[in-house]
């Protein structure tokens, strides 16, 4: 069975970009009060364009689920100024799983939280409502040993939104920064929007297999991804970048060639063993 997701819009309780950037389109009154709605009146159409690209498809299984959870959050840390790592939180059974993630240091944080069981994403996820921290030096009250351990590895905001759709919450998407106060209205405003989209995915799946089923098979998912991040590896070691620009390489090659990120990363460390980078050039 296919799952497409459509754009958002005033009848089914979500935005429509194009609405939000047309100064003559009417939207439903309630729309009014809608902080998403409010910010990206004035959003550039560029960048909320390009977003609403990012987050929209259609998906067919739950690996393809994983592969759009992953896309997204890459998607979010490019368009957000000032975000440095991006994931995803599923519950299940209110037990958190990392459903996709922007570096391994956004598996160290998350780890924290889940250990823990206190932190931003599982709040927001729980409550449904935004968990925000300007900075975590002068701001601890809420989660202080999490806090403690967040602000030793030199991260200084956050910023967690619940994944809302049809009045069932799944998780939340969470930014991380290591500037404080990095994010603004705007920047608040793109993440709203991505969560709402993320939120509808997973919804959309888990009518078919259930949450308890999804957790477990993005699970196996993440697992998959071990090629990507050997790749990403590789691909750091041999250019001299940082991983989330190794990670872009592998990307726009995947957009390039018509082909899925993993297939890309599997040839990267196929074509290592022969002499090659695998995107080309020669070792």
């Amino acid at each position: 069975m296919t799952n497409t997701l459509t754009q958002p819009s005033p009848q089914d309780g979500h935005l429509d970009p194009a609405a939000a950037l047309d100064p003559a389109a009417t939207l439903d009154p309630a729309s009014a009060l809608d902080p998403v709605a409010s910010a990206l009146d004035t959003a550039p159409a560029s960048a909320l364009d390009a977003l609403s690209s990012e987050t929209g498809g259609v998906m067919e299984s739950i690996t393809e689920l994983s592969e759009y959870l992953d896309r997204v959050v890459h998607a979010v840390r490019r368009f957000v100024d000032g975000c440095d790592e991006v994931g995803v939180t599923i519950l299940s059974n209110d037990r958190p799983h990392t459903a996709a993630y922007s570096t391994v240091h956004t598996l160290e944080i998350d780890a924290v939280q889940y250990a823990l069981d206190e932190g931003p994403c599982l709040d927001a996820a729980r409550t449904r409502e935004e968990q925000r921290v300007d900075d975590l030096c002068s701001d601890d009250g809420r989660w202080p040993t999490f806090a403690r351990a967040t602000r030793q590895d030199g991260m200084r905001s956050l910023f967690a939104v619940p994944l809302v759709s049809g009045g069932q919450c799944v998780g939340a998407l969470n930014l991380y920064a290591w500037e404080p106060h990095a994010f603004d209205g705007f920047d608040a405003a793109l993440v709203r929007l991505a969560a709402r989209r993320c939120a509808d995915a997973v919804v959309a799946v888990t009518q078919l297999d259930g949450m308890r089923r999804l957790a477990g098979q993005l699970e196996q998912a993440m697992a998959s991804r071990a090629a990507i991040e050997q790749a990403k590896g590789i691909v750091m070691a041999l250019r001299g970048i940082p991983e989330h620009e190794a990670f872009e390489v592998l990307r726009k090659t995947s957009q390039d060639r018509n082909i899925k990120v993993r297939v890309v990363a599997e040839q990267v460390i196929a074509d290592v063993v022969r002499g090659h980078d695998g995107l080309g050039a020669s070792g």
